[in-house]
């Protein structure tokens, strides 16, 4: 029987118990070791059967305790106290049974009231009640009335009118009536000790009623019962009932009996009082956390164990009251806590163990009983709507409650009561299985008994939603006083707390139609009652304006979504309408407005236009989007399910995407049935479900046991309610409410289903469908729009002014879905044109009405303004049904004093209005301009003041008055009136402003667009032959505007000059000053940049650049005869070239101060050249020093290839071969005989008639002898007798290669036959005068001024001579007029005497000393003419021999001519080293542009072409666009084109022809897309490459939209210029270029332009944006700077540094013939020395024959040997030396050695011991200790020995010392081994000889080898002993050892 522990002799010790005569003591002893050691169910029959004497020993305990207490209180009498309890609480745990049938019923009555008796200590009173509970819930309805009234008044302060002990007096034994038994007086048994803190009534109440409802519920499971599981819920269920009997009417007052979970009450809360605090507020609170305690399990779980209020002595594991045994710890506890009573803590309760699971099934069996009927359930809510009631003091029990509901609704708690009831349709039933969890739900068996109620419990889960709903907006409606602020702060806590769960429950919960209703009608009862239709100023301080933002906004989504779900009747929509409308004054309701119309806007674009707002297909096309690495996609819209390809919808698993109210993600992400409203018509939620059951509990669980861990405070769930949002936050903190309901989009792809019955609309369209249609979109999206009102009506302006600014952000998204319509994601294919288009004028009607407003509605009126103009040019014509109020508005605006909304208008309508052509808008012109010239007029700056478009309006406006404009009516500038009249000289006010405009205009793109216009106009004028008066206005206006300060303003001015100068020779011809001031503005500009040097950026290279090269371009244009006129206007008489030429050669020399002679033109009118608001400038990086002069050297070599181009080609460009050729293909070999080959090769050094020479440090140029060639007709000396060999000069410079061609003149031919035989007859000699005056000396000789002239274009010549003719003075006058550039000024002329370089005095003193001498020789002549002496024998005439001439002699005779031999030039003359790097430099040279080459690419778009596919395919274009492409460009055939070939092909694979541009300064080619083949694909792709690389797009758009640049994709296409034609010859350009792209001219963009000047525009707007873009690109080079650095090159590698006798002697003979002591070489190594080496040799030979006539007279000099003949091959045998001079030579110089062949000559020089610190090229004595005996000439003693450099050689001379390469190679060798074997004696022996080689090296040697292998020894040396740190061991020492 007794099994627990066998060792113990229970039966003994029962047998004591039985024994009455044992003491007290061993009995209570005995019943200790009984209870200790067996189980309960033993211990339980123990009792049963031994219940007498059991209760013997606890009554004699309780009173020997009892009586020992009242004596004394000592530790060992409450030990006695201890005793007595534990055996009680035995006795009532294990004998319910008994106690049932009132078992001792009197008696234990007596203990428990003194147990409970008010004066005892609050322990001691805890553990009464305990005690009582377990005695009163085994009595059950046994229990007499007083027990009951024991029961009421356990809880002091509900004590019954009757006191305890009176109601207990009872009838004992006597039963005399007269003399009853009565029990004596109930007196404290353990008083509190004086150290207890006495406590308040109030909080004694709350103390004790916690003490009572917690032991309510632990006593319940203490009951030992025959049938457990079934007493359990009887015995709480008795408890409760009693409570509410006697506690609950007390607690609360106000407890409403009709609450019903079952039939729901739904009053609607009103406002209300805050209740005064009473004594059972605090109970009531207790009483309400109690109860959701025990119904919350995330508050079970998390707070139970830490704030139960249940004392130690209840819930102790184990124990029993102390023993001898235990003494020690007894007396240690009793130490301790002797003032509190600590003793009574001690674990004496039942001989059980107490587990978790005791607990756990407490808490189950509450909630099974309060689940349990429908009586319970109602109590629940009824004490949730109380805690709603409750002051906001007891904010904790709000928080709780509101959390209890949050958990039931998001179904984390799912009681019984939740179950739809049994009667309700089988198709609510099965919905609710699907889409609440079924994997959650709980079986009969779980809740408890099964029972056939419980079936009945089931209300419905809407019911339960509605009552909440209702419940919860009473924490809104109580009224707090704004001065109890932290009571204001917990109220709105709280009702921030209710707006997330209605906001969950809108979002997740799926809601009947009654739910939506009732949840709409709360909201707008809470809405209504808590704002005010007036907001106060102080709003932040009340309740309303802390919440306004949330409520509007749940308010708002409330609707919208009720919508999408459930019909809504018209009467709750007139009431939504009703309640916003009265609450218009809050601007948060604006703002939530704004954010929910913007929302629908995204769902209108998705489901009517196809559109998703965050990527539209321009967007994910531009290449901004392309170059940047786009991130994952994470939007609001793809946060739903998507919908595959097959239809099977793929849930979404990312839980920070589906917001949850309290931050459950990760239980919500993976509840499909509760995925916002898409379960409802969504098929897979059921598969779904079924498949992540099992992870759903496991999730559930784990959850559960996290958040138990968290006590549960007042701030719970604050936190866990943000959701994502695509909407700005609503203004309420991070710790309360969220913007998660904004996402209202989240049905975007499932929400539309079709039913059964195949119908396809919405609920709110009469259908069946729920979730987002096209319908119900735009139904909801036009109510939502409507939802104010009717805007105009709002009574505050500045609300007003908000309204429309959000409608002009709509209407920008909406014209952003109208772009995106019809736009393909690849490009490949155009679609059709969209059914439906953005309904873009329907807010044009509040617009209008807007206007008509008053004053203090401003800017609602401009945002109107703004709109009606946006509007108007962005929707389609069918649409434009209400332009004349248009025009009429624009009309009152345009002319009106409001200066704010002529802004408005010009800024948002700006030149796009007139390109639109729309009916009637020529009204408007007068009226635009009055506007423009008002604006311009003002001084008003800022940015509000749209100046830009003022502009391109008057200069759209230029264009279209060019036209007659008689015939046009216009409005009259009178806002008052509507009168129309002319107005034919509309024009002539426009170019009045535009001059003004270019003169003061202070903005810069302003300035700029001015410029523009006005250079637009004088192109226009002078195509069309109109010599408008204005134009000399215009262009000084243009040229003054070159001095800008801004250097992007003077950069337009120079493109706009650049495009005049096509029409130079008309403005020279009709304004002859004109062009001469262009010249000279520009000259100036140029002199006025040059100092900039250190100081010079980028914009200033740019600038000077564009300036040069429209100097030239105006300067070739004029041509040479304009040029070269004298101009009268004080420029002290100089041609326009000289000035020209005085300009570039300061810019080159960098003198600037100099006087050029320049002058501005005049100008009568003030011109400001200061830019106030710089709105051109792009934020550049600060430019270092040294790039700063790099771009000063950039402008000096533009200038200097500009001048070397005007010598060159001025006059002579375009030559007989066209305009593609400037540089001249002839080379040196051509027209030589001999030589055939078809580049340059090596054969032309060795050519005796070529000679090569760099004449500066820029020009190289080659000297050519050739046979005079045979030219039809004569050529250009037809009719002369000129030699028979001619002169060919190339030029190689910046600008390219030139080739001239000269010729010596003798005579007229003579004819033939004149010759007389010769005679054997001698006749004496007829003596003639100089040749060169062809008159006998007989002939008296005129004085000078008597001479007479021929005419200055007149030859002079024998057939014209006279005695009175100066042959030579005439020739200098004909040389003079026929080529003026060689005068030295234009004002002098070459036959005119030069002034006297001496004084008169000694002039005339030397002319008769002439004079005297010239007389002295006539007399003489005459004298000696017939003196016999003078007679001869008469002799025959020898027939003439043959002259042999030098191949190279004409070549010199006109380098001396030239005057290149003299010893000035040699500063800058050098012969070319004769190499083949030479010649694959000239052949680079050669093939280098010498021209500014351009490559645009032309596309045409047909209509209706979007795509690449359909562009590139076109072959052909519109007649006009033909016509524009004949005028931009000439056609030239790819196969002959010889010009700039951009990349083009001549074997016809990129076409046949291409338009093609050409100046002498740039070429132009265009890749048009029509030329190129497009049949295949490889075409299209070849075709898409070459349009694709270009910089500079032209596109001829015909199609109906606007041209995008990523329809042809490409990095390139910086500036896209579009050409839109819009009939009547006139064009829509736009101009759109890349952020970093420079402004440019002479176009705009949005400029109107003729057809019949667009191409001649659009060639220099291209011209110009592609110099603007290459400005950016930071090392791009121009072409001069490319061929300088290759002249570079040459110069500094390749120039032969000579002296200047070998310079000579070079000149005059290239190659030298082989002498006797020379051998010829052919060699190209040998061939730049063969005229050296022939030379020396001769020289040597003529020393050598003068040596033997002077016989043995200088043998006594020392032997000297020169440089140069070591260098040459010559040594001198030092063992002949010593020889008689007469025995070895004819010359007393010793013997020379010649080598056999030159190539085997040494180039290298013999080495200097010393170093010439001199130039090569100055003439100093060599050094005496350099100098070897025999070097000196014994005729010229004193020569000066020039320094000749030593030539390079790879071959070694004789002699020379290879000490130091030896010893680099084995230091290398040694390095490699010690680094890779790790021989430390081998690094070593490296690093030694490295040293060795470093010693000996010479200067000449290649440092950086000595170096690398010094450096590369010493790195072995250290890698190493890194390696291995010991000492180095020889290799020899292993092996001695």
């Amino acid at each position: 029987m007794f099994s627990k522990k066998a060792h113990i002799d229970v039966k003994k010790s029962t047998a004591k118990i039985q024994d009455a005569k044992k003491d007290l003591t061993t009995r209570l002893k005995h019943l200790k070791i009984i209870l200790e050691n067996v189980d309960i169910s033993e211990s339980k029959g123990l009792f049963e059967a031994n219940f007498s004497h059991v209760y013997n020993i606890l009554y004699d305990s309780f009173i020997q305790a009892e009586t020992n207490l009242r004596q004394r209180v000592h530790k060992a009498h409450k030990e006695e106290l201890e005793c007595a309890l534990w055996v009680l609480e035995n006795v009532l745990a294990l004998v319910p049974e008994l106690l049932h049938k009132r078992w001792q019923i009197h008696s234990l009555r007596r203990i428990l009231s003194k147990l409970l008796h008010p004066g005892n200590n609050v322990r001691l009173r805890k553990q009464a009640i305990k005690y009582f509970l377990m005695w009163y819930q085994a009595l059950e309805d046994n229990a007499p009335q007083y027990v009951h009234d024991m029961f009421a008044s356990l809880v002091p302060g509900f004590a019954p009118t009757t006191p305890i002990a009176e109601v207990s007096s009872s009838v004992f034994h006597d039963t005399n009536m007269q003399h009853p038994v009565t029990p004596g007086e109930l007196l404290p048994l353990l008083p509190p000790s004086g150290g207890e803190r006495s406590t308040e009534y109030s909080n004694s109440s709350q103390m004790f009623l916690e003490t009572l409802l917690q032991h309510m519920v632990t006593t319940v499971i203490r009951l030992e019962w025959q049938d457990k599981s079934a007493r359990h819920h009887r015995c709480f269920q008795f408890l409760l009932q009693q409570f509410k009997m006697y506690y609950l009417p007390r607690i609360c007052p106000a407890f409403c009996y009709e609450t019903s979970l079952y039939k729901p009450l739904l009053d609607l809360p009103t406002l209300r009082k805050p209740e005064a605090d009473s004594e059972y507020m605090a109970c009531r609170v207790t009483l309400i956390k109690w109860v959701v305690q025990y119904m919350h399990r995330s508050g079970i779980m998390g707070n139970v164990p830490k704030k139960g209020p249940t004392p130690d002595m209840s819930t102790s594991n184990s124990g029993a009251p102390s023993t001898p045994n235990n003494a020690n710890q007894s007396q240690d506890d009793d130490g301790q806590h002797e003032s509190s009573h600590h003793s009574l803590d001690s674990s004496i309760s039942l001989n059980m163990q107490k587990t978790v699971n005791d607990d756990e099934l407490a808490i189950k069996i509450v909630r099974e009983v309060f689940c349990s009927s429908r009586d319970n359930v109602n109590f629940m809510h009824e004490m949730y709507r109380q805690a709603f009631l409750l002051n906001f003091t007891h904010s904790g029990a709000i928080h709780r409650v509101i959390a209890l509901y949050k958990d039931l609704i998001q179904m984390n708690e799912f009681p019984q009561y939740l179950l739809e009831p049994p009667d309700g349709s089988a198709v609510a039933h099965e919905e609710t299985m699907e889409g609440h969890r079924p994997g959650r739900l709980r079986n009969d068996s779980y809740i408890g008994a099964v029972h056939k109620e419980n079936i009945l419990v089931r209300a419905g889960f809407q019911n339960m939603l509605q009552i909440f709903m209702t419940h919860a907006g009473s924490v809104f409606l109580q009224e707090v006083s704004v001065h109890t602020l932290p009571l204001l702060e917990e109220q709105t806590d709280s009702c921030k707390r209710v707006l997330n769960i209605y906001r969950y429950m809108v979002m997740h919960t799926r809601m009947d139609s009654s739910t939506w209703e009732q949840l709409l009608l709360v909201l707008l009862q809470i809405t209504s009652l808590v704002l005010p239709e007036n907001p106060p100023k102080k709003k932040m301080q009340m309740l309303g304006g802390k919440l306004a933002p949330a409520i509007f906004q749940t308010l708002i989504v409330t609707w919208i979504k009720a919508n999408l779900n459930v019909p809504v009747s018209r009467q709750l929509w007139d009431r939504f309408l009703h309640v916003l409308a009265d609450l218009t004054k809050w601007d948060e309701l604006v703002k939530e407005w704004a954010k929910t119309m913007e929302t629908l806007t995204r769902v209108l674009a998705r489901h009517v236009y196809g559109l998703d707002l965050t990527d539209l297909p321009l967007d994910r096309l531009s290449e901004q989007k392309n170059k940047r690495t786009r991130r994952g996609t994470s939007r609001t819209e793809t946060n739903t399910p998507q919908v595959s390809q097959e239809g099977t919808p793929v849930p979404v698993n990312k839980p920070e995407e589906i917001s949850v109210p309290d931050g459950n993600i990760a239980t919500i992400c993976h509840r499909p049935g509760l995925s916002r409203s898409l379960s409802e018509t969504s098929l897979h939620v059921r598969v779904i479900s079924t498949r992540v059951s099992s992870r759903q509990r496991s999730l559930r669980i784990r959850r559960a046991h996290s958040l138990g861990t968290i006590p549960l405070t007042d701030n719970e769930s604050t936190d866990r309610t943000r959701s994502p949002s695509p909407a700005p936050s609503s203004g309420l903190e991070s710790t309360s409410i969220k913007d998660s309901p904004i996402q209202l989009d989240v049905l975007a792809d499932a929400g539309a289903v079709q039913d059964d019955n195949g119908e396809h609309r919405g609920v709110v369209c009469g259908g069946s469908v729920k979730g987002w249609l096209p319908d119900v979109a735009v139904v909801l999206w036009r109510r939502m729009l409507s939802a104010l009102g009717d805007v105009n009506q709002l009574t505050e302006p500045r609300l007003h002014a908000e309204v429309f600014e959000y409608l002009v952000h709509l209407t920008d998204t909406l014209i952003r879905i109208k772009q995106n319509q019809g736009v393909t994601g690849d490009n490949q294919s155009t679609p059709e044109p969209p059914e439906l288009v953005p309904p873009l004028t329907l807010i044009v009607p509040w617009c209008f009405e807007a206007l008509l407003l008053p004053q203090e509605y401003q800017a609602g009126k401009l945002c109107a303004l703004r709109l009606l103009c946006t509007i108007t040019l962005q929707c389609d014509n069918q649409h434009r049904v209400y332009l004349p109020q248009f025009y009429r508005a624009l009309h009152s605006g345009l002319c009106g004093t409001d200066r704010a909304a002529l802004n408005t208008i010009l800024q948002h309508l700006g030149p796009r209005f007139l390109s639109l052509r729309l009916p009637g808008h020529s009204l408007l012109l007068l009226d635009l301009v009055h506007a423009c010239h008002s604006i311009l007029s003002a001084a008003d700056v800022s940015s509000a003041a749209p100046r830009t478009h003022a502009v391109s309006i008057l200069a759209d406006l230029l264009s279209l008055a060019s036209s007659d404009m008689s015939a046009i009516s216009v409005l009259q500038p009178d806002p008052s009136q509507l009168s129309v009249m002319s107005c034919p000289d509309i024009k002539e006010h426009v170019v009045g402003i535009l001059l003004q405009a270019g003169r003061y205009e202070p903005t810069g793109v302003a300035r700029c667009i001015a410029l523009s216009a006005l250079g637009m106009f004088v192109y226009r004028e002078l195509s069309n032959g109109i010599f408008h008066p204005k134009i000399k206005d215009a262009i000084t206006i243009l040229l003054l505007a070159l001095k800008f300060n801004h250097k992007v303003v003077a950069q337009v001015a120079s493109d706009v000059l650049m495009l005049l100068c096509e029409y130079a020779a008309v403005l020279h011809e009709h304004y002859p000053r004109l062009a001469a001031q262009v010249l000279c503005a520009l000259g100036c500009t140029l002199v006025r940049l040059a100092p900039l040097r250190s100081t010079a950026s980028d914009r200033d290279r740019a600038l000077g650049t564009t300036l040069l090269l429209c100097l030239g371009e105006w300067c070739m244009r004029l041509g040479p005869r304009r040029l070269l006129e004298l101009s009268g206007d004080g420029r002290s008489g100089e041609c326009l070239l000289l000035t020209v030429f005085k300009v570039l050669n300061q810019l080159i020399t960098g003198n600037t101060t100099a006087d050029s002679g320049l002058t501005q033109p005049n100008v009568n009118e003030d011109f400001d050249p200061i830019i106030t608001v710089d709105n051109l400038d792009k934020p550049s990086p600060s430019v270092s020093p040294s790039r700063s002069q790099q771009y000063h050297q950039a402008v000096t070599l533009c200038a200097h290839t500009v001048l070397s181009h005007l010598v060159t080609h001025l006059g002579h460009f375009p030559m007989a071969i066209g305009a593609a050729r400037l540089s001249s293909l002839v080379v040196e070999h051509d027209d030589v005989p001999n030589l055939m080959a078809d580049e340059l090769s090596s054969s032309i050094f060795s050519a005796p008639n070529i000679q090569l020479l760099m004449l500066t440090s820029s020009v190289v140029t080659s000297l050519v002898e050739l046979p005079a060639l045979e030219l039809p007709g004569g050529g250009v000396t037809a009719g002369l007798t000129t030699a028979d060999r001619q002169v060919r000069v190339l030029l190689r410079d910046q600008s390219g290669k030139a080739s001239w061609d000269a010729s010596i003149l003798y005579r007229p031919p003579a004819p033939t036959g004149t010759c007389a035989p010769p005679t054997d007859t001698w006749r004496p000699p007829v003596h003639t005068a100089p040749e060169s005056l062809l008159m006998s000396t007989a002939q008296p000789h005129l004085p000078h001024h008597a001479m007479r002239h021929r005419p200055p274009g007149q030859l002079p010549e024998v057939s014209n001579s006279a005695p009175d003719l100066d042959q030579l003075d005439d020739l200098l006058q004909y040389l003079g007029y026929t080529s003026p550039e060689c005068l030295e000024s234009s004002d002098s002329h070459l036959n005119e005497p030069a002034a006297s370089p001496c004084s008169d005095e000694l002039e005339q003193e030397a002319i008769g000393a002439v004079l005297s001498q010239r007389n002295s020789e006539s007399e003489h002549l005459m004298y000696v003419r017939n003196s016999p002496s003078m007679l001869g024998h008469h002799a025959l005439r020898p027939e003439a021999a043959l002259q042999q001439r030098a191949p190279f002699q004409y070549c010199r005779l006109l380098f001396s001519q030239l005057g290149l031999a003299s010893w000035d030039h040699r500063k800058q003359l050098y012969l070319l080293e004769k190499t083949e790097r030479l010649l694959r430099e000239l052949r680079n040279l050669d093939t280098q542009r010498c021209r500014e080459t351009h490559k645009v690419a032309v596309v045409y778009i047909g209509p209706g072409q979007e795509d690449k596919n359909s562009i590139l395919s076109n072959k052909s274009g519109s007649q006009a666009y033909e016509r524009f492409l004949a005028g931009l460009a000439w056609e030239v055939e790819l196969e002959s084109h010889t010009g700039f070939m951009g990349g083009l092909q001549r074997q016809g694979s990129t076409g046949d022809t291409a338009p093609y541009y050409a100046t002498s300064f740039l070429e132009m080619i265009f890749h048009v897309a029509t030329r190129m083949p497009g049949e295949t694909p490889e075409a299209v792709l070849n075709k898409t490459r070459h349009l694709g690389n270009d910089e500079v797009h032209i596109v001829w758009s015909e199609h109906n939209r606007d041209y995008r640049r990523d329809i042809i994709p490409t990095e390139f296409c910086d500036a896209l210029i579009t050409i839109y034609p819009l009939g009547n010859q006139l064009n829509r350009i736009c101009i759109n270029c890349k952020p970093e792209v420079p402004y440019f001219g002479p176009l705009f963009d949005e400029a109107i332009v003729e057809s019949n000047v667009l191409p001649g525009l659009i060639r220099a707007t291209v011209i110009s944006a592609s110099r603007a873009k290459r400005t950016t690109l930071p090392y791009y080079q121009q072409y001069y700077e490319e061929r300088q650095r290759s002249l570079d090159t040459v110069v500094n590698k390749h120039i032969d540094r000579t002296t200047y006798e070998e310079f000579v002697s070079q000149v005059f003979s290239p190659v030298m013939d082989a002498g006797p002591f020379c051998s010829r070489n052919t060699g190209i190594s040998g061939s730049s020395r063969d005229g050296q080496s022939c030379a020396s040799a001769t020289s040597t030979l003529t020393a050598a024959l003068l040596d033997h006539h002077t016989g043995g007279q200088h043998s006594h000099h020392h032997k000297v040997v020169r440089a140069t003949d070591a260098s040459r091959g010559v040594w001198f045998n030092s063992s002949d030396s010593s020889q008689s001079i007469e025995s070895t030579s004819i010359s007393p110089r010793p013997l020379k050695k010649l080598s056999n062949n030159l190539k085997n000559v040494p180039r290298r020089s013999m080495r200097q011991e010393h170093n010439n610190e001199s130039p090569p090229s100055s003439p100093l004595y060599l050094n005496n200790s350099a100098m070897l005996p025999g070097n000196v000439d014994p005729r010229r003693p004193d020569k000066q020995q020039r320094y000749k450099p030593p030539p390079a050689s790879n071959n070694a001379a004789p002699g020379e010392d290879l000490t130091p390469d030896y010893m680099n190679i084995l230091g290398m060798i040694f390095s490699m081994c010690g680094l890779m074997m790790r021989l430390k004696w081998c690094a070593w022996v490296a690093l030694y000889c490295s040293c060795i080689s470093f010693a000996n090296s010479r200067l000449s040697d290649d440092t950086k080898q000595i170096l690398s292998s010094f450096m590369l020894s010493i790195s072995a040396v250290v890698m190493s002993y890194l390696q291995n740190p010991q000492p180095m061991t020889p290799p020899w020492a292993t092996a001695i050892s």
